[in-house]
């Protein structure tokens, strides 16, 4: 772990939020957020790489990077916020970077949030992109960080009910399988300066509406994987959903699955995202290896 990654690990942990760990928190901090969640998403001002524009889309904000006809691929990217935050900064540079790196054109949907929507109006948003995106004629990766790396794969488990093919390339970061978060995480609660278990649940639960907390849809862990494309996981040993993301790809691999698991050792929370941290540029440049084959 290097000596990046421990003052960012530091640093989050001086930020740690307490909704993530209590229920009634989460249910505090969604009341919160249900008064700007369905405001306009405002692009921060960056330096970019490519050109970054917002749009409406199929009854959806979208973020979009990269889009030149001489773009060779096209990246569906999910954002993570437990289903409930709106995308953040180091989101918005990173699909401006994997664009410039790759030469693609990344769709980012402002997709809508918890607790005043729930998992089923996305689906309809992600699945007309997909559409869309197929049209365009170039390989598709999906790919999303934790609560969006859990909705890419959880798609991807829906397509094999429909008529639509799957994308070349599922890349999941520190995704979250399981919203009922059945699993056992005692092991891993006290290194994560990130995630809790109470909070979590309270929000995954919000998202998922009347649907049970274990369907497919909203927790792929239980899904049918058996069509799925190829599917590259990272993970960081300092995050509770660790030995989820370690069950989901070894059902992958019985499955016959062409998968591959990235572990961040004593990294933390969607750690290929982190700016300046040597890790994170391994992960980057590995993810963009991906794509490019």
């Amino acid at each position: 772990m290097s000596k990046m990654s421990k003052i960012i690990e530091s640093g989050l942990k001086h930020k740690h939020r307490e909704y993530v760990d209590d229920k009634d928190k989460a249910d505090e901090h969604m009341r919160e957020r249900s008064l700007d969640e369905d405001e306009v998403y405002k692009i921060p001002k960056l330096k970019y790489h490519t050109h970054v524009e917002s749009r409406f889309m199929f009854d959806c904000q979208m973020i979009v990077f990269n889009e030149v006809e001489t773009t060779e691929h096209t990246i569906i990217y999910l954002h993570g916020g437990i289903y409930v935050n709106e995308i953040r900064t180091p989101h918005i540079a990173f699909c401006d970077k994997i664009a410039k790196k790759t030469n693609s054109t990344v769709f980012t949907p402002i997709y809508p949030l918890a607790p005043n929507h729930t998992y089923e109006e996305t689906y309809r948003i992600v699945e007309e992109l997909y559409q869309f995106a197929l049209e365009l004629g170039r390989p598709i990766t999906i790919m999303g960080d934790s609560a969006g790396g859990g909705l890419s794969v959880a798609f991807c488990e829906y397509l094999t009910s429909s008529e639509l093919p799957q994308p070349e390339h599922l890349i999941l970061i520190s995704p979250w399988l399981d919203v009922s978060m059945s699993g056992n995480y005692d092991d891993y609660v006290d290194c994560d300066p990130m995630l809790g278990v109470d909070g979590l649940r309270e929000m995954g639960e919000t998202w998922a509406g009347d649907l049970d907390a274990k369907d497919y849809r909203v927790s792929p862990l239980f899904g049918d994987i058996t069509k799925l494309p190829q599917t590259t996981l990272f993970v960081g040993t300092h995050e509770i959903f660790y030995p989820d993301v370690v069950k989901f790809y070894d059902k992958l691999k019985d499955n016959g699955i062409n998968a591959n698991l990235f572990v961040g050792e004593g990294m933390t929370h969607v750690y290929p995202i982190y700016p300046l941290a040597p890790e994170s540029k391994e992960a980057f440049n590995k993810i963009a290896e991906i794509i490019l084959e």
